[in-house]
């Protein structure tokens, strides 16, 4: 390898274990945390329950009461006298279960968005993981290839090396530093894509984890039932259930009358020359001949049919998202166990004997760097399997509700 060549190599690795030694550290938990805490996404989900909140508490608040004052010409008369809508009906108990429940259906929806832009936050987290682990497997390998260029001139100085080894292995070094570059930016493309959940100015320099899975798959029906309990859009469906009904019972009580009282005073001549004050008082009764709440409770009765269609089928899509993200973490968990039994032991016995072979001459410099490339090819697969069972882990999460902890 030429001086200038190495030179980069070196500036290459240096500037990648420089900036590890230099970055911030964040670990999952700690993206969570800034994520739900400061994210505008949370500030809107909060915004929006208010809004629902405020609204039903508008629907139960009673009528304002009217103030009406006349005077009559014809023969002095003067009214003063407030009127005032009666609730007897029952209708505002109702209307305000109903309110409840409104809001109940909000906050299951805000959860609901919340709980998947926080897998999305979690996916985003291990992808750069995933990324910073192939960088490093990256490194290591130029590391080794390094040690042994360095011997080869060593010992082609000495008389003893063929320049062709040389050469060869210089080869193999520029190969992983394309794949080194190409891996970090890898790197830096996943570290922007989790800064997007985070608010401006966090820089999450480098990821802190493990690619681990769960060490056991509860069983299915479980995972069913936990989801069934956790899924904030099945919960969300049956708590409209329940403010439909409320609503239609509310609806129900619109043909009975809620009567308007009257009270006030009244001043007039009651002989010539003689004025008197006295109170006045009054009812009127609205009659529900033509509108009797039929429309509403119709309208309502369908809603609630709708709603119910809507939880059943997303009862039985849950069960196969369920399902299918169980069975997918168990071949993906199962793959890189199988993997990793069958590779990483091979992996350090082919390098040792091929390095004791290349040592004695039984062996070229092909082999030798044969041997680093498979041993690099499988970390860098192992990385890729266990990233992609983490993320079937996540689905399996996101499928569920809540994290399945092992």
């Amino acid at each position: 390898m030429t001086v200038p060549r190495c030179a980069s190599a070196w500036l290459l690795l240096f500037s990648f274990s420089a900036a590890e030694m230099l970055a911030q550290e964040w670990t999952e938990a700690q993206v969570i945390e800034k994520f739900l805490d400061q994210s505008p996404y949370t500030r809107e989900a909060r915004a929006r329950v208010d809004s629902v909140r405020a609204d039903a508490a508008g629907r139960v608040l009673l009528p304002n009461p009217t103030a009406i004052a006349t005077r009559e010409g014809a023969g002095y008369a003067a009214f003063f006298q407030l009127e005032q809508q009666l609730p007897i009906s029952g209708r505002r108990g109702f209307l305000k279960q109903a309110g409840a429940a409104a809001v109940g259906v909000t906050e299951a929806q805000a959860a609901m968005t919340l709980w998947t832009l926080r897998s999305d936050v979690r996916l985003g987290f291990y992808r750069l993981l995933a990324a910073q682990l192939r960088e490093n497997a990256l490194a290591d390998g130029m590391h080794d290839i390094d040690e042994v260029i360095r011997v080869l001139r060593a010992r082609e100085k000495e008389g003893e090396g063929s320049r062709y080894d040389r050469l060869r292995a210089e080869r193999e070094m520029a190969e992983y530093r394309s794949q080194l570059a190409l891996a970090h930016s890898d790197t830096v493309q996943a570290r922007a894509a989790l800064s997007a959940f985070l608010p401006p100015g966090t820089a999450v320099d480098r990821a802190v984890g493990v690619l681990d899975t769960l060490a056991a798959l509860p069983a299915i029906d479980l995972l069913v039932q936990r989801a069934l309990s956790h899924r904030s859009e099945y919960i969300a469906e049956q708590r409209q259930i329940d403010r439909f009904r409320l609503e239609q019972r509310a609806a129900e009580r619109l043909k009975i009358p809620e009567p308007m009282a009257i009270a006030g005073i009244k001043r007039g001549d009651v002989a010539p020359g003689r004025t008197e004050t006295s109170s006045a008082v009054g009812i009127t009764i609205p009659l529900p001949i033509f509108n009797k709440g039929q429309t509403e409770v119709a309208r309502w009765r369908a809603e609630q049919e709708g709603a119910t269609a809507r939880r059943d089928t997303l009862e039985r899509r849950i069960r196969a998202e369920v399902t299918g993200a169980a069975e997918a973490l168990r071949v993906r968990k199962s793959a890189v166990e199988q993997y990793r039994t069958e590779v990483n032991q091979t992996g350090v016995d082919l390098n040792r004997i091929v390095r004791v072979a290349y040592q004695e001459g039984e062996v070229g410099i092909l082999e030798l760097l044969d041997s680093y490339r498979i041993t690099r090819q499988a970390l860098l697969r192992l990385v890729d399997l266990e990233a992609l069972a983490k993320e079937s882990q996540i689905d399996l999460d996101r499928a569920v509700g809540e994290e399945v902890l092992p």
